[in-house]
């Protein structure tokens, strides 16, 4: 069952359904107009802040002018204490209708797709609002192919205290962008991120990562590397490959700047493969009209006097008649040639070749303590994917026990190099095989874990109880340093100056109340959501401190009124 009436809308029949509501086709009681009403559960309006957060964000939407966004008509509340929205009805399916029907989209389609989705996301960030939930299921494609993104900036509407003690993040784990994943705030390179995923989806069928629930999505957002789209579709453009996986970058700044860049690159890719399309076709033609015969008279003209004519070749003979003489010429055998046509000749020759290629095949390979010297030049410098190569050679060495005066050397450069990767891999389950190097690289990943969520504190807490338990040891060199230069990079990270700044903007906010009890309930609200969010987070102990603090002094002021 579903209501007759929601505000002034007449309501016909339910469209849709989701976590935030139901969504219904209702017209208008006056002006006529048709619009798709999506109503908010009561539960929600009972949220503290919920709507002061709604009117404000709501009206930010409906600043937002584009053919491929969704036009917010009207907002309101019902007698049951819901609230609702009405905007554009979208007479067409969603993406993720589009792709579950035909799996794999052609790339041009795609890139078509992916131009009007970034007119979309132009038009929003230059209005200062952010997506936050760019997915499938939120696009919606008219009969003409028109794109339409729908419920623009709802993710964060409705990012009150209830949604985000769920675990911090508000979207959709298989599009979300590594920082949201995290906790953190999105921002306009959050939408691109997610803009790529759907992308490679259109491409693959398939989203970039999944999993058996959303803790193993985010998870793997942030730390697991894509298979490369032409692994599925090996027909697409490299350049296309190049631009979705540029998107898919784990760190924002190695994105592409903003849609309108996204838009500029997506037409030179689309014109550059086009031209080279250009090319082979002309390439095709030309070696055709190679044996395309000259028409009789078509290249004859006038002699000088009317007593005679003389023919002149057009251009299709004078092609023919120089591969001709190519030919003619290359089969015309001179002397060599005449000497080198002999079986006998040309059997003593290619003896003599493999005697040849014996001979330097014997001089040249290595000898076991040559690849051994090789291997110890390039794990003597600095640690790269060269270390790896180096290790199969030392590691067969060892199996055939080539050197047994260099055995403990090359097992530490084994151990090394396998350092090396674990530190470089962190995202990669730890080995569990009950031996200390297992241990020690589970602890090391547990520090990790703590740092990607927030518990900075005990994140170098962690890493430093390590660093000590391996600072004697000679086989542990390698990930000591690494440690070492991990907790001084840590000390510089952004993420813990982006909460600092975070912090500082909502708690001024907050302190506006003071002197002003009407503020006094949308202050607290912010406060608790604060708390909740950063209450165990030692990174920014001081803020929450003075956040406390500040709730207190304006309960009082609203006690005292």
């Amino acid at each position: 069952m579903y209501p007759d009436h929601i505000g002034p809308y007449h309501i016909e029949r339910k469209i849709g359904s989701g976590g935030m509501g139901n969504v219904y086709l209702g017209t208008h009681t006056q002006t006529g107009h048709i619009a798709a009403v999506k109503v908010l559960p009561a539960s929600l309006a009972r949220e503290e802040g919920f709507v002061h957060r709604f009117t404000r964000e709501i009206q930010a939407l409906r600043k937002l002018n584009s053919a491929h966004i969704v036009e917010l008509f009207d907002d309101g509340s019902t007698e049951d204490g819901s609230w609702y929205y009405a905007m554009e009805f979208v007479d067409g399916k969603t993406l993720t209708t589009l792709i579950a029907d035909r799996q794999k989209l052609p790339w041009t389609e795609v890139s078509d797709i992916t131009l009007q989705i970034a007119a979309a996301l132009k038009a929003a960030h230059d209005a200062g609002v952010v997506h936050r939930d760019i997915k499938p299921s939120n696009l919606m494609i008219t009969p003409d192919g028109t794109v339409k993104l729908t419920d623009f900036g709802v993710a964060h509407v409705f990012a009150t205290t209830r949604l985000t003690r769920t675990g911090g993040v508000v979207g959709t784990a298989e599009y979300m962008s590594p920082e949201q994943a995290r906790g953190q705030r999105a921002t306009q390179r959050s939408d691109l991120y997610s803009l790529g995923a759907v992308m490679y989806a259109m491409l693959t069928g398939r989203p970039p990562f999944n999993g058996r629930n959303a803790t193993e999505i985010l998870h793997k957002q942030q730390f697991s590397q894509i298979e490369k789209p032409r692994h599925y579709v090996p027909e697409i453009p490299r350049l296309f490959e190049e631009l979705v996986c540029q998107l898919l970058e784990k760190k924002p700044d190695k994105r592409t700047a903003n849609a309108l860049v996204l838009s500029r690159k997506l037409e030179q890719i689309r014109s550059r493969v086009a031209f080279m399309d250009q090319q082979e076709i002309e390439e095709r033609q030309n070696m055709a009209d190679v044996d395309v015969p000259a028409t009789k008279g078509a290249t004859s003209a006038a002699a000088d006097d009317d007593d005679h004519t003389m023919q002149r070749p057009g251009p299709a003979t004078l092609v023919r008649d120089i591969l001709r003489h190519e030919v003619t010429s290359q089969l015309e055998k001179s002397i060599l040639s005449r000497v080198f046509d002999n079986t006998y000749v040309l059997m003593s020759l290619l003896l003599l070749v493999l005697g040849l290629g014996y001979y330097l095949w014997q001089t040249t390979t290595l000898t076991a303590k040559q690849r051994f010297e090789n291997a110890a030049t390039v794990m003597s410098g600095n640690p790269t994917s060269a270390w790896l190569r180096e290790r199969d050679t030392l590691q067969e060495l060892l199996k055939t026990n080539a050197i047994p005066e260099r055995v403990k050397e090359m097992t530490q450069m084994v151990r090394n190099a396998n350092q090396y990767e674990f530190s470089r891999t962190l995202e990669r389950a730890a080995p569990v095989d009950g031996s200390k190097d297992s241990e020690i690289q589970r602890m090391v990943r547990r520090a990790f874990d703590h740092f990607a969520r927030g518990n900075v504190t005990r994140a170098n807490a962690d890493l430093n109880a390590v660093a000590s338990l391996i600072e004697n040891s000679t086989q542990d060199g390698f990930l000591h340093t690494f440690i070492l230069e991990t907790l001084e990079r840590w000390k510089k990270d952004k993420s813990v100056t982006g909460r600092q700044k975070f912090l500082k903007e909502t708690l001024d906010e907050a302190k506006l109340a003071i002197g002003h009890p009407e503020r006094s309930d949308t202050a607290i609200s912010l406060l608790d959501s604060v708390l909740q969010l950063y209450e165990d987070d030692d990174a920014v102990a001081a803020e929450i401190e003075y956040c406390i603090e500040l709730k207190k002094q304006i309960q009082r002021g609203k006690a005292d009124q």
